[in-house]
Formats: C-alpha cells, structure tokens, sequence
C-alpha cells in the first residue's frame, strides 16, 4: 500500500519545516531540501495551512513554519490532510455490507486499517528523532552532466 505523490510531498515538506523549527522556509528552501518541485509547494502546503499543521509568514522573514508539534503530529494527521488513505467499504459493483466482502476486498481494507493504524502511532519528531543512523529525507540528488559520442550534451543525473 502506497500513498500518493502529494502526500509524500507533504510529508517531506513537514519533515524538513520540523527540522528547522527555528525560522522559516521560503518555498525555494523548501524545494531545494525536499527535492519537491517548487511551483508544486503551493498545492501540498495549502491543505497543510488550513489545517493549522503549518503557517506562512509574510514579509521579509517570510516564509512556512511548522505549527503543529511534532511530537503530537502524526504521520497519518498530515497523510490525510493532502490524501486520506481509502478504504474498501464494498465489492465494487456490489451493494454490500462489510461484513460480507469478498476475500479480497476484506484483504485490501485489512491492509489500509493496517497502514492507518502504523502512520497513526508514527509521529513526524519520531522520524527526526529515529536512532538507526538513516535521516529523515533523501539526501538531495546532484546532478552531474555525462557526456558520450553519440550524444554529448545529454545531462544524466547520478
């Protein structure tokens, strides 16, 4: 079970604002670190705003802060304030209960209340916080221009 796109971004984005709770992050700081684009911010820190996980200032120390503490603030608070995690309430193309699911939809929404239930105990300080020497975000990739005979003004990122 995967989550979507945007709510990764989004919890990339709450990660990085959690790190550095000190001052705020401009989108671009925001992109840069999260590697989430720039112009897609907007769209992830909105629902995130009215939501009063994070706040954006204005002015010339402007920028997003995280408001929600991390340490009370769930993966699965910020997962469904951008996407919530769907369950299985019937056999599609069925009118039926949920008790009388077939197999696999009884398996699929298993699996989601499973899910839930991990993104709910996981807080978003207990991924900053973790100590199995992994951080809490991908390093940024670098890119690095190759070149070759054939086509040598390609950039290939490594």
């Amino acid at each position: 079970m995967s989550i979507s796109q945007t709510a990764e971004y989004a919890l990339r984005a709450v990660i990085r604002l959690a790190q550095q709770s000190d001052e705020a992050q401009t989108t671009q700081q925001l992109a840069e670190a999260t590697l989430v684009p720039q112009s897609y911010l907007p769209k992830v820190l909105q629902p995130l705003a009215r939501a009063g996980i994070v706040v954006a200032q204005r002015g010339s120390h402007g920028g997003y802060k995280l408001q929600a503490d991390p340490a009370m603030l769930s993966v699965l608070d910020v997962v469904n304030c951008v996407d919530p995690v769907r369950k299985q309430d019937k056999c599609i193309g069925y009118d039926t209960v949920p008790e009388h699911r077939c197999g696999l939809h009884q398996l699929l929404d298993e699996v989601a209340a499973a899910t839930q239930k991990r993104y709910r105990e996981t807080t978003i300080q207990s991924l900053i916080e973790a100590d199995d020497h992994v951080p809490p975000l991908c390093p940024a990739a670098k890119a690095t221009v190759q070149t070759n005979d054939s086509d040598a003004a390609t950039p290939t990122l490594r």
